[in-house]
């Protein structure tokens, strides 16, 4: 199959390429039948309303779910436990379900029957899955809902799909060689793995493979480790953002410049502290409200924290993007009585494109604390440029950084944004 072939047409053509006022005018009908729907049959979504002292037509635009609270993952937790097996969301008798997992927490999470109920189809044809493609999709298939969530999605487009999940590389390696794999799904640094696996055994991953496309989740994927794989075999690597209770929430395109928002759910930015709706480039917690008329989270917080661009991009798709996962909001720390926030710091990096990566080390040396952010650059940090860069992070955060500079690889792509190396007695 030709990169063309991959590279054009989409899922949703008319949601996917809708104008801003369209694309507002689809979210506000949802919205509305969502709320509506989810007061009659959702005892949790009842409660919810009447506690904000809202009823549901009131929610006849985007500006009016201001007006609800957010549910984080931690109430869904509580809930489910104190009202199981699902915290009173759920819509439909349990024996109505499709399947039901269990995710960390523990939180149960309902499949229904509908089809395309978690959302991922639309993100695999962006990404360029197309019927015929031969697919290893190496995502857990017990207990959790990733492999057989990707799974529905990659069948929903013609796709046949090879259920390899995690570990053996050995045996991955030969599946994708006896059986002409094109697809892999999965995590990129497993993908890689497989690849030296792949050299170990005397094998060209480009010529004796055929990868041609893969779909990427669960971990940051950065520059590097991207175009290493894409190097390896040869192949378009795209990456892919969503949770266990949502489904697919965010996509790459065929640019690789941020992720669409999916068409299946209204995602919002908020400030983790006081929930205030930020714009594009302010850096705040994920907040989700699914169309899911089975499992109708509204207003969710993710606890995932990005930003978002309103940006035009060159595929055609007219949906925001999130520009990359920044980190969990729940690694705010306190430093010389200051709160510093990952988002924050997120926010002071972004201006600072040579930064590739970054890292902030709190110590404690004679009763004082250190503030120290490890950066890994793109190119040599100057003295002109280490000024530059510790004056806008003591505007951004009000504290005073120390500077490191480390070598490329220093930091794990999975690294917390802050580190507490702090003692105390």
């Amino acid at each position: 199959m030709t990169q063309e072939d991959r590279n054009s047409g989409y899922y949703h053509q008319e949601r996917e390429t809708a104008t801003a006022e369209a694309w507002r005018a689809y979210h506000e009908r949802r919205l509305k039948g969502l709320a509506e729907h989810a007061c009659q049959f959702a005892p949790a979504i009842t409660r919810l309303f009447e506690r904000a002292g809202v009823k549901p037509d009131e929610i006849d635009s985007l500006a009016a779910l201001e007006k609800l609270p957010v549910t984080t993952k931690t109430d869904l937790a509580r809930l489910q436990a104190e009202d199981p097996p699902f915290g009173g969301f759920l819509t439909v008798p349990v024996s109505q379900l499709k399947r039901i997992f269990m995710s960390p927490g523990p939180i149960y999470d309902p499949q229904g029957k509908a089809a395309g109920f978690w959302g991922w189809s639309e993100g695999f044809y962006a990404a360029g899955f197309r019927a015929g493609d031969v697919v290893i999709n190496t995502f857990g298939y017990q207990m959790t809902p990733a492999g057989l969530m990707f799974e529905e999605s990659l069948l929903d487009l013609g796709c046949c799909v090879i259920p390899t999940g995690v570990g053996n590389t050995e045996t991955q390696v030969k599946i994708m060689k006896d059986l002409g794999v094109t697809g892999f799904v999965g995590m990129a640094s497993f993908l890689r793995k497989i690849g030296q696996t792949a050299r170990e055994q005397g094998l060209d991953p480009r010529r004796d493979l055929k990868l041609e496309i893969g779909y990427v989740a669960a971990e940051i994927l950065t520059d590097s480790l991207r175009r290493e794989v894409e190097e390896m075999f040869g192949m378009q690597l795209h990456q892919g953002y969503g949770t266990a209770d949502c489904g697919c929430l965010a996509y790459e395109c065929r640019e690789s410049a941020g992720m669409h928002f999916t068409s299946n759910a209204y995602i919002e930015i908020l400030d983790p502290e006081t929930r205030e709706v930020l714009g594009p480039g302010e850096p705040g917690e994920v907040v989700v409200t699914l169309f899911n008329t089975v499992y109708p989270l509204i207003r969710f917080a993710t606890g995932d924290l990005s930003a978002y661009t309103i940006e035009p991009c060159a595929c055609g798709r007219t949906a925001p993007r999130l520009t990359r996962i920044m980190g969990r909001v729940d690694q705010v720390t306190k430093v010389k009585g200051m709160f510093v926030h990952p988002q924050q710091a997120g926010a002071v990096m972004a201006k600072f494109p040579r930064v590739k990566k970054f890292q902030i080390v709190v110590t404690r040396e004679n009763e004082i604390d250190r503030m120290t952010f490890r950066l890994e650059m793109a190119e040599a940090a100057d003295d002109s440029f280490r000024a530059e860069i510790s004056e806008a992070i003591q505007e951004g955060i009000k504290l005073r950084p120390e500077l490191e500079i480390v070598s490329p690889g220093t930091i794990a792509d999975d690294a917390k944004i802050i580190v507490d190396r702090r003692t105390w007695d």
